[in-house]
């Protein structure tokens, strides 16, 4: 609103950098898979230089000039799009000889998130609308001081277990070929949906069973949500071990269904704040085991777009989430709104059981069960 825009304009805009995210993701991941010369480094080094440049035009534009619009667009999406290949980075590295807790390097990055957004608010006060692009500009420089400073893996073509070279598939292609997975992205983008419905319009929730206090009541929820999700994360390599991938995904997912119910039928603040502690077993657990999932049943020439595309499930539910959500709220009560949500999730849950069983069931007789494979 600093910028001389409207509440419609920034919304829309937030919006279309996350469409965009939809579809730029898979296309840098299968850029790169289908490169010899191009890696995940030299790809996310270009994209944060790309972000700096174009957030630093932030600071010399003036409020209002509706070159700001694409420009946060092209920014915002540079920040982003190589999450995915950051992914795929580690297991490159696990591959020659790394050992890496993705676990533990994901639940830093919540930390970081919410320290960020500590000192944005404190500095905004102080400095208002150049606060977020010089902040940017120095979150994208240190990125790729950090990416600068990783050693190179050598780009190998990527061979079967037999040896033979893989060859990597174009992104329509990778559906067809990874139908379990791609179930898996279903059952994902079903139960985000729930997610974000809830936590976009968690006051209008909130607003079901208190009368004051909202915004307080929200600030402490979003509070426990961070912090609950912290142990998971950096304990998930111990859970990894001890129960498996599939077995985590499918309580993970269960828990998921579990903490929107009682969301759903919250009475009290009390319900709600147990609600959000279930975030511990439920969003905590399914991001980093996607991850590793996506890692263990995708072939190597297609990892980066097997991340991308598992990645890309959480963008798709918050889409549909805001603008299904949008237009369902102007018309239905609250609960209604939500119910519709928590069937989505029971709904994302109960695929994701069908689409793991499916995958024991096929494996079994050869390998016994699936096992994610330990590097050392």
């Amino acid at each position: 609103s600093q910028s001389g825009f409207s509440d419609a304009a920034i919304g829309t805009t937030m919006s279309l950098v996350s469409l965009l995210g939809v579809f730029a993701g898979p296309a840098a991941a299968d850029v790169v898979d289908r490169s010899q010369r191009i890696t995940q480094k030299m790809f996310i080094i270009a994209s944060m230089i790309v972000c700096a440049v174009f957030s630093a035009l932030l600071l010399v534009i003036p409020a209002g000039s509706l070159l700001i619009l694409p420009i946060v667009v092209i920014a915002f999406m540079c920040a982003t799009v190589g999450m995915p290949l950051l992914n795929g980075m580690a297991f490159i590295y696990e591959r020659f000889g790394g050992v890496i807790n993705y676990g533990l390097c994901r639940g830093l990055g919540s930390a970081a998130y919410a320290v960020g957004s500590f000192l944005v608010g404190r500095l905004w006060a102080m400095l208002g609308r150049p606060t977020l692009p010089i902040w940017c500009v120095i979150g994208a420089i240190l990125t790729i001081v950090a990416i600068a400073l990783m050693p190179d893996a050598p780009k190998q073509p990527a061979q079967d277990k037999d040896g033979n070279v893989e060859e990597s598939i174009s992104m329509f292609q990778f559906f067809s070929r990874y139908k379990d997975a791609t179930l898996v992205v279903c059952s994902l983008v079903l139960m985000y949906f729930c997610h974000f419905l809830i936590q976009n319009y968690m006051a209008k929730i909130i607003g079901t069973f208190a009368t004051t206090g909202i915004e307080a009541i929200q600030g402490n929820a979003l509070f426990i949500q961070a912090m609950v999700e912290l142990p998971t994360m950096f304990g998930f390599v111990f859970l990894m071990r001890r129960f498996g991938i599939p077995r985590i995904l499918i309580i993970a997912s269960t828990f998921y269904s579990i903490k929107h119910v009682l969301i759903l039928m919250s009475g009290s603040v009390a319900t709600f704040y147990a609600a959000m502690v279930l975030q511990m077993v439920s969003y905590a657990a399914i991001i980093p085991a996607t991850v590793y999932f996506a890692n263990e049943h995708v072939a190597e020439a297609d990892r980066n777009k097997g991340q991308a595309v598992f990645s890309t499930s959480s963008t798709v539910g918050m889409l549909a989430a805001s603008f299904i959500g949008g237009w369902l709220f102007q018309f239905l009560p609250t609960r209604v709104v939500v119910g519709m949500g928590v069937v989505a999730s029971i709904a994302g849950t109960a695929l994701m059981v069908f689409a793991i069983a499916g995958i024991q069931k096929r494996t079994r007789p050869a390998q016994g069960g699936i096992k994610v494979r330990m590097r050392r």
